[in-house]
């Protein structure tokens, strides 16, 4: 391992980040989109945390949680109930936290990962039946 390698190490674990993180989250392979008021279980050996999604794709995603992570570290994000994705932690921001999942997420389930909480209940008949 290089020294400078390891002084990025020592700086995304603090929150620092580097350099070359910024320049290789400009170049993705697939756009992230943006994700509103989405909360995801965060799992790490037997630790459990809650992310704040702010973007996603088939391949990652970002979010905000206070569970102290470092780069490399890897993690399981329920993104259905009760279905975990396994992901590595590729950058650590302060709060932020960046992932790349093992198994990109299928474009149905993100669809509804990415519709707004609301619009991911029931159809209107079941709530008519359910309020009767």
């Amino acid at each position: 391992m290089k020294l400078m390698d390891w002084a990025n190490d020592i700086r995304s674990a603090v929150g620092l980040g580097s350099d070359k993180a910024a320049s290789d989250a400009q170049h993705r392979r697939e756009e992230r989109r943006d994700v509103i008021g989405r909360k995801v279980i965060l799992r790490q050996r037997k630790a459990l945390g809650v992310m704040h999604l702010k973007n996603l794709s088939s391949k990652g995603g970002c979010g905000l949680t206070d569970m102290p992570l470092a780069v490399g570290t890897l993690v399981f994000v329920e993104l259905r109930k009760p279905h975990f994705w396994a992901a590595e932690v590729r950058w650590v921001r302060s709060l932020s936290v960046g992932l790349q999942f093992f198994r990109p997420v299928r474009p149905e389930m993100l669809e509804k990962l990415l519709a707004p909480p609301g619009e991911t209940a029931h159809p209107p008949s079941l709530n008519k039946r359910n309020a009767a």
